[in-house]
């Protein structure tokens, strides 16, 4: 896979490589220049324009960069002067490739600012592998800068897992995003039967491994005939879920990962494949284990039914080394919050955050279009009701492929999904936004004064300050006895009232022994 095939879903490309040491812990200093993938497709020209700093370097203290002048100029040249200034006295020598050059004699930080500088500033980056960028392969898929994000919150139950032998299952929630996550399977229908809510119980995940649909788009979405494994995005565009293995014998079902490439640059847009790429082992489950199914809704699909492995009703699993568990499941649903995650003054944020939370867990929420004072139209998005037009969750969307495009239907009152809207404004971003937020509140209610003790809030006065400020305007009176329109509780009421839903959230996130820390 290359940087380019994430640009949309990772967005690798915004690490640097000190962003990835620090993260692994490793030492870029031991790092051959070689390793670093990129450099191979550099010429000395959009090596400086990735890093202006270049220009003001003299030439002699960049080795690779004069060992390649050294080598590819016929006369000798002026290693004092500075980057900038040969080139332009010579614009020719900015075609000069580092590919010409043996690279294994260099550490990362024999180049000026390379390390420190994004992937994506470097030319080509699109192209260059996983495994060129020094690394990379080691950082957890929480920490990139585009982390997973659990699309949707639904759990279901694996009731039963049926064979090959079964046919003619209607009710299903798998497919792909060009017929939808509803397609009926005709034969071969190997999958696993849901129990849970109204919206699953009864339902059949169908095995990718016997069933192909329809995928991909624009010319690349011919790949592999168009065809792609019946599955579920949990996770956003990265890659897909699919039931794979199905057996009847010890009543287990495999998960397996499916990923696919696009290519598209500012130049060009080829699109992307269907997700073809795997099967990458994901998750096991038993009969009666808990399953994370994510966004469920009524989209349906076409038939389709194409089989793609043999008939499976008596496989047997070999010991698999990846089980289902409580613990994997919870690592697929939302943060609840840290014990550990703390404002200067002692109060958790995220504590504070979900008793602010106007509709707890609810990411996918979506609320009526309306137009305030000043004439920003919108919908209020997700769990703490962020609106549309504010500037924080304009530039979360924008930075999506596709984000204007949502962000004009939000804009123009247009009806939206609530799929669309956890694509687009995911709970994890809510969440750092909501992080943020209360952040701010607590900094600026700690500098006021409470005129019950005459010193600056603190304690659970603070987070009462902190709820009446995030209730009422950050200039509402202290202790207000005033409601807001089609409210029942004053100012005051709603700070004592967050400080108690303070409390339950710690006790909640398993803080228990944080509570009496708030006097």
């Amino acid at each position: 896979m290359m940087l380019g095939d994430f640009q949309d879903s990772f967005e690798l490309q915004k690490f640097s490589l000190t962003d990835i040491s620090q993260i692994i812990g490793s030492d870029l200093s031991k790092v051959n220049l070689e390793k670093f993938g990129v450099i191979k497709l550099q010429t000395l020209g959009s090596l400086v324009s990735a890093i202006p700093e270049l220009k003001n370097i003299q030439a002699a203290e960049v080795k690779p960069i004069a060992d390649l002048l050294s080598q590819k100029l016929s006369g000798s040249f002026n290693g004092n002067q500075t980057i900038g200034n040969l080139l332009e006295q010579s614009p020719h020598l900015s075609k000069l490739d580092f590919s010409e050059i043996d690279l294994n004699s260099y550490s990362v930080d024999s180049i000026t600012g390379l390390a420190t500088t994004p992937i994506e500033e470097f030319e080509k980056w699109q192209g260059i592998y996983i495994d060129s960028v020094p690394g990379l392969e080691s950082v957890p898929f929480s920490q990139f800068p585009n982390p997973i994000n659990a699309i949707g919150g639904e759990v279901g139950i694996v009731d039963v897992a049926f064979g090959t032998d079964e046919i003619l299952r209607q009710r299903t929630i798998s497919g792909s995003k060009e017929e939808g996550f509803a397609v009926p399977c005709k034969k071969d229908c190997a999958h696993a039967e849901l129990n849970g809510s109204k919206s699953v119980k009864g339902k059949a995940w169908i095995s990718g491994k016997y069933q192909l649909v329809k995928g991909g788009n624009s010319i690349l979405g011919s790949v592999n005939g168009g065809k792609e494994p019946t599955g579920r995005h949990l996770f956003g565009d990265a890659f897909k879920v699919a039931v794979w293995d199905v057996s009847e014998v010890d009543g287990m079902i495999s998960q397996a990962l499916f990923f696919r490439v696009c290519m598209r640059n500012n130049f060009i847009d080829l699109g992307c494949t269907p997700y073809f790429i795997g099967p990458v082992p994901f998750m096991t489950y038993r009969e009666k284990d808990a399953i994370f199914l994510g966004l469920i809704n009524g989209d349906g699909g076409n038939s389709s039914s194409i089989p793609t492995g043999l008939k499976s009703s008596g496989f047997t699993f070999n010991n698999s080394p990846i089980t289902s568990s409580s613990n994997s499941l919870n690592l697929l649903l939302p943060n609840k919050g840290s014990c550990n995650k703390r404002h200067l003054s002692g109060t958790n944020i995220d504590a504070l955050g979900t008793a602010l939370s106007d509709i707890k867990d609810n990411y996918d929420s979506l609320g009526n279009y309306v137009c305030d004072s000043k004439g920003n139209c919108g919908r209020s998005l997700g769990a703490m009701k962020f609106m549309s037009y504010r500037p924080q969750v304009r530039k979360i969307i924008q930075n999506k492929s596709g984000g204007n495009r949502f962000l004009s239907k939000l804009d123009r009152g247009e009806e939206v999904t609530s799929e669309e809207m956890i694509q687009y404004f995911s709970p994890t971003e809510q969440q750092n936004l909501i992080a943020s937020d209360t952040s701010q509140l607590l900094d600026n209610a700690s500098k006021q004064i409470d005129p019950t003790t005459g010193k600056a809030f603190t304690g659970e006065r603070l987070i009462e300050r902190a709820s009446q400020m995030h209730f009422g305007a950050l200039g509402i009176p202290i202790d207000s006895e005033v409601s807001k329109v089609n409210e029942s509780d004053s100012i005051q009421e709603y700070g004592i009232a967050s400080s108690d839903r303070y409390n339950e959230a710690l006790k909640a996130m398993g803080c228990i022994d944080k509570v009496e820390n708030i006097n």
